[in-house]
């Protein structure tokens, strides 16, 4: 693989924090300004990087909200200075350190000390991955983050002169990296991690050109399908609704408007609002695991595991998965910070890892094996969806190479 000549230090030409100040500013003054990112990173690590407000943060910081209006204009403003000043520098360095291991096929010492079940992930690490899913429905920090990102993506080479095999690699190993430390946000009990990252290390770095053509793979339409329809049609409308607005801002009456339901009908249905978007996110959170893991199984009883791998890869492509995606992202963005939600996400993969170890009982696969294929295969659909958002460049990769290395290290364990 072609090695990357990374710059030192974070060189990922991030915009000014403030224009020039042509009058001197007090002592007072300049010590304020770090008062007011620290409280502001104080409320987003604690409720998340949405709920930075000027009300808030001053709150938190013993300050007048005039105090604040003289710096920032509006809540995006404090938001993105938040992720200019105190989450940029430090997330892309902590990333060029994972992928840098990650590329090389060894273990990746980088990740792996964050994977432990009670590790504290750093904030700015945490508010990083944040920061990524909400740019893409928040235009506002869309404008910080994206260009930040996208420079960031193409120094790494996801670009138009590589080779589809290398945008493959970097975009799978990123999106692992991603994927990993995302599923965290929803971990309720210890996950093994490091024989995936392991396994998933030695694919992208072993890999070469695909020989064959991608599976042939179905994927159903996901769709409630619980013996009440109004309740199907109002999951519908609520993750359609999660995955452009987010958790903490999808309403009642939004639901209802677009469902063309009364509030009432809803509040027949369910006693609250959160009781709606969590049984919204138990039933589809459900379809999707349960059709991947079809497709895992498919692959692992055939002496090609590769058709297995592909179905994480090949639905990331699918433009009716867009919406779809966008609302799992926004599940996971909501559990780091609402217990009820990451309960559902852990359960949720807790059926699926033991509905292949039901399947797989005669001893296909040892069980750490096989835990590690169904939980990587979970982290890398989270990341690599992330990604391809991101980055046209990454939906052209050469993924049936992968797919075929990870199939060959799969059998090698």
């Amino acid at each position: 693989m072609t090695e990357i000549d990374l710059p030192q230090g974070a060189g990922l030409g991030l915009p000014p924090m403030r224009p020039v100040v042509t009058r001197a500013r007090s002592q007072r003054s300049v010590a304020n300004d770090s008062v007011i990112l620290d409280a502001a990173v104080a409320v987003a690590i604690d409720c998340g990087l949405e709920a930075v407000s000027l009300g808030a943060v001053a709150k938190q910081a013993g300050l007048t909200t005039g105090a604040l209006y003289s710096r920032y204009e509006d809540n995006d403003d404090i938001q993105a200075a938040v992720f200019i000043s105190r989450i940029a520098d430090q997330f892309f360095e902590f990333i060029d350190l994972a992928l840098q291991d990650f590329l090389s096929g060894n273990d990746n010492k980088t990740l792996n000390s964050l994977c432990p079940f009670g590790t504290t992930i750093p904030p700015e690490i945490t508010l990083g991955l944040e920061a990524l899913i909400i740019s893409h429905r928040n235009g506002a920090l869309g404008e910080v983050v994206s260009p930040v990102f996208d420079k960031w993506l193409t120094r790494w080479g996801l670009i138009q002169e590589s080779s589809d095999l290398e945008i493959a690699r970097i975009t799978t190993a990123l999106g692992t990296i991603l994927g990993i430390l995302l599923h965290r946000f929803a971990e309720t009990e210890s996950v093994d991690w490091e024989l995936p990252i392991l396994g998933l290390s030695m694919a992208v770095h072993q890999a070469q050109r695909s020989t064959t053509q991608a599976a042939k793979l179905e994927f159903i339409d996901i769709r409630a399908t619980s013996d009440n329809e109004v309740r199907n049609a109002l999951a519908m409308s609520a993750a359609e609704i999660i995955g452009k607005i987010g958790f903490a801002n999808t309403t009642i009456s939004r639901v209802a408007r677009h469902s063309n339901l009364s509030t009432g009908t809803i509040y027949n249905t369910y006693d609250s609002k959160e009781d709606l978007l969590v049984d919204t996110l138990s039933m589809l959170l459900h379809l999707n695991r349960q059709e991947t893991l079809e497709h895992e199984t498919v692959g692992m009883q055939s002496t090609g595991l590769s058709e297995g791998f592909s179905a994480q890869f090949t639905a990331g492509l699918l433009p009716s998965r867009h919406k779809w995606q966008r609302f799992r992202h926004e599940a996971f963005l909501a559990a780091r910070t609402n217990s009820r939600v990451r309960d559902v996400i852990a359960q949720v993969h807790a059926i699926e890892i033991n509905s292949a170890r039901e399947t797989f009982l005669a001893g296909l696969f040892p069980p750490r094996i096989l835990d590690g294929i169904v939980s990587g295969g979970q982290a890398v659909s989270l990341g690599y969806t992330l990604i391809l958002y991101s980055c046209e460049q990454s939906r052209r990769g050469d993924y049936v190479g992968i797919t075929e290395a990870l199939s060959a290290v799969a059998s090698s364990f």
